[in-house]
C-alpha cells in the first residue's frame, strides 16, 4: 500500500503556514493579503509545472497525492532528468512563497514563529519520510537517484 500520510501531512503544514501568513497580512492590508494569495497561486503552479509534472510517479504513486493529481491539468512534459531550469524555477517559487511575507510577519512575532515552525516541520516531514519512500529516481532527494550515466544509453568505451 502506498504511504501517503507524511506527504499529505506535510502539504497540510505548508498550507497552514501560508494561512498564518495570509491572516497576518490581511490584518495589515487586504491588498497585501490578496497579492500574497496571487503569489501563492502562481508559485504553486510554477512548482507543479517545473517539478511535479516531470515526476515519473506523479499519477500513480505520489505521496503528496494532490500535486500528482493536479499535474493532469498542466501541459504534458516529457519524462526525463530534471534540468537546471526545472530546479531553479522550483527553488525560486519556494523562496518567494516563504520570503515574501517575512517583512510583514516581523510585526507579528507569534505569526512569524508559527509560520516558521510549520514550514520547518513540513520540510522535515518531506526530507525524513516522503523522500525516503519516493520512487522518483530522477529527483536529487531520492535515495536511489539515477546518475546521468544511468539515464542515457550506454556509451562506447
Amino acid at each position: 500500500m502506498k504511504q501517503t500520510f507524511h506527504g499529505v501531512f506535510s502539504l497540510l503544514l505548508f498550507s497552514l503556514a501560508i494561512v498564518v501568513a495570509l491572516i497576518s497580512l490581511s490584518s495589515q492590508s487586504f491588498w497585501l493579503a490578496l497579492l500574497y494569495l496571487v503569489i501563492v497561486g502562481l508559485s504553486s503552479c510554477g512548482i507543479l509545472y517545473a517539478y511535479c509534472s516531470k515526476c515519473s510517479v506523479r499519477h500513480d504513486n505520489c505521496s503528496h497525492v494532490i500535486p500528482g493529481s493536479l499535474t493532469r491539468y498542466f501541459p504534458i512534459r516529457k519524462q526525463g532528468p530534471y534540468t537546471f531550469l526545472d530546479y531553479a524555477l522550483t527553488i525560486l517559487c519556494l523562496f518567494v512563497l516563504a520570503l515574501f511575507p517575512q517583512y510583514w510577519l516581523l510585526a507579528d512575532h507569534v505569526a512569524l514563529l508559527l509560520f516558521w515552525i510549520l514550514a520547518v516541520i513540513a520540510t522535515a516531514e518531506i526530507l525524513v519520510f516522503v523522500c525516503r519512500q519516493c520512487e522518483n529516481v530522477r529527483c536529487l532527494m531520492c535515495p536511489n537517484v539515477q546518475t546521468p550515466e544511468d539515464q542515457g544509453p550506454a556509451s562506447s568505451q
